[in-house]
């Protein structure tokens, strides 16, 4: 899965121009973690990982403008070829604006965009065999972005970056800067400053800050959305950019993974869970969190890469220490044979949410659209999903205008709407809006009248006839209402009359009765002769009566002897 697959990968990519296509299979990557000391590329290529993910920082490599660090680019050029070597491809982050590019902060964005996209095309030239570039890391939050992110700003980094990349390396992959969390909200903003065609993938990370919830866990947020911090709310980025047109480029997920810095009650010590939940994992549930992850990722072809964070744990930090596949000691953790398992092939297993953007069909059986009635006017109104929807939340009955009530579910369903008894003669309108789990609304409406009394409603009548021998017939007929209204059901009896032909009359000779409401379905067997059949339907209070055309018909007789 190592090697062969990703360059191959990696060859028709430049052969379709970067026409960014998503993978059927997540392929897999580790983090390079400060103050590691286990060798990166060896690690990475003992791990069996697609990727590495290396770290550059701006401020480093050109500490004066147009001066570069040549020891530094040497260096990272060294720990890139190791990669290489061993078939392990490489992702390169760079971060931190030099001070005489930012104006101050090591974090804040170059005051000249365009300084960015010089550099970009300066350290890509540098470094030939980096095969992909991220722009910055987590540019959406104040702890890489000094004053917290701006879209604006940021998308016209990458929109000055990518094409100072191509232009030197053109088959270099270019991923935007991961979002803290699958941050969709700001993905959306850099579409609205004009970053589509500036990049060939889309970075997300999903290490929040005292996760302990697996894959499959996800909440729905005030939009209805899957949950910005929540392991699949990546699909909610996807359907950002398929919205802009962009379906067709995948999500990198550039850092994933379980901290078990402690497991302890309320451990956690960051964020909004403070002291009311662990900060992370037992070793052995980092393990497992691993695979169903990458489980997770391999049968949903919107993610193409995704890097576990990270190879080491971490010294010294308050927060993020344990997300290593490795120790402070270089020992392995469970979790490093559970990645280089991944090696042999990932099972898929679907997770998480759905994202959903259509709300449900809304099914009306009554009243009829048209319909009639005097007092009484039932209900019965169902809202269903499509397959793969997150489910009905509730349905709500407006009347002319104004809210009526509500039914907690998918079904609304009253044996008389009660407010119409108060209603004026005269047209009025009944609205249905049904809202799903994922807050997406339908409406429908239909027109009913209410009048003083009903009109009787017209009734039809068909019969058919099927031959089953010389002397068999197989008879089938029924009733029905022609005309919709609010009233009850069809009542009364209905009649399958069977007629002989004597001379120049027909005379009856049969006459079934049966409800009306009900169909016939009669075999009879008949003497020979001219016969006839038909449906007859006498009328009740609040229907017209009705009589099928005669359908006629011929019994032989048997011949002789």
């Amino acid at each position: 899965m190592r090697s062969t697959l990703a360059t191959a990968f990696l060859a028709l990519l430049a052969a379709l121009a970067f026409a960014a296509v998503p993978a059927s299979a997540v392929e897999t990557g580790v983090n390079e973690t400060m103050s590691q000391t286990l060798p990166v590329g060896e690690t990475a290529g003992r791990l069996g990982s697609d990727w590495v993910r290396m770290w550059a920082t701006w401020h480093d490599l050109e500490p004066n403008e147009g001066a570069y660090n040549e020891p530094l680019i040497r260096d990272l050029n060294g720990k890139v070829a190791d990669a290489r070597a061993r078939g392990v491809n490489v992702l390169m982050v760079v971060v931190r604006a030099p001070a005489w590019a930012s104006g101050g902060p090591l974090n804040g964005a170059p005051k000249d965009p365009a300084k960015f996209g010089r550099f970009m095309g300066e350290i890509a030239r540098r470094m030939p065999a980096v095969q992909a570039w991220e722009l910055w890391n987590e540019e959406d939050e104040a702890t890489f972005w000094a004053g917290g992110g701006d879209a604006a700003e940021y998308a016209a980094m990458v929109k000055s970056a990518y094409p100072a990349i191509k232009a030197t390396q053109p088959h270099d992959i270019v991923v935007t800067g991961a979002t803290t969390g699958n941050n969709f909200d700001f993905i959306e903003a850099l579409y609205r400053h004009g970053v589509k065609g500036s990049f060939d993938a889309v970075g997300v990370h999903t290490d929040t800050a005292c996760l302990v919830n697996g894959p499959d866990v996800h909440y729905r947020d005030e939009q209805g959305k899957i949950g910005r911090y929540t392991f699949t709310g990546y699909r909610e980025v996807h359907a950002v950019m398929a919205r802009h047109g962009d379906g067709d480029k995948p999500i990198w997920m550039t850092e994933l993974g379980w901290n078990t810095q402690s497991d302890a009650p309320n451990s956690c010590n960051s964020g909004m869970w403070a002291g009311q939940k662990p900060l992370g994992v037992s070793e052995e549930q980092q393990a497992q969190l691993l695979t169903e992850a990458y489980r997770c990722l391999a049968a949903d072809s919107i993610v193409q890469v995704a890097f576990w964070f990270g190879l080491q744990d971490i010294p010294g930090t308050k927060s993020a220490g344990g997300y290593g596949l490795y120790r402070l000691n270089g020992s392995a953790k469970p979790s490093a044979a559970a990645f280089r398992a991944l090696d042999g092939g990932i099972a898929p297993k679907p997770c998480g949410g759905v994202t959903d953007t259509s709300g449900p069909e809304i099914v009306v059986n009554k009243p009829t659209d048209g319909a009639r009635f005097v007092d009484v006017l039932p209900i019965d109104v169902r809202a269903v999903e499509a397959p793969g929807g997150v489910g009905v939340r509730r349905i709500e009955i407006w009347a002319d205008g104004k809210f009526s009530r509500t039914d907690g579910d998918d079904h609304a369903v009253m044996r008389s709407f009660w407010p119409a008894a108060e209603w004026k003669r005269g047209k009025h309108t009944l609205t249905f809006k049904a809202q799903d789990e994922a807050f997406n609304v339908t409406t429908k409406s239909i027109t009913v009248y209410k009048v003083k009394r009903l009109p009787k409603a017209k009734t039809a009548a068909s019969v058919a006839v099927k031959q089953l021998d010389p002397l068999t017939v197989e008879v089938t007929g029924q009733v029905t209402v022609a005309r919709a209204h609010a009233a009850p059901k069809l009542r009364g009896r209905a009649f399958l009359v069977f007629q002989k032909q004597a001379g120049a009359s027909w005379k009856t000779v049969h006459r079934l009765r049966g409800r009306a409401r009900k169909a016939f379905a009669v075999t009879k067997s008949l003497d020979p002769g001219s016969w006839r059949v038909f449906v007859h339907y006498p009328g009740r209070k609040g229907f017209k009566k009705a009589r099928s055309k005669p359908v006629a018909f011929q019994i032989a007789a048997p011949p002789p002897g």
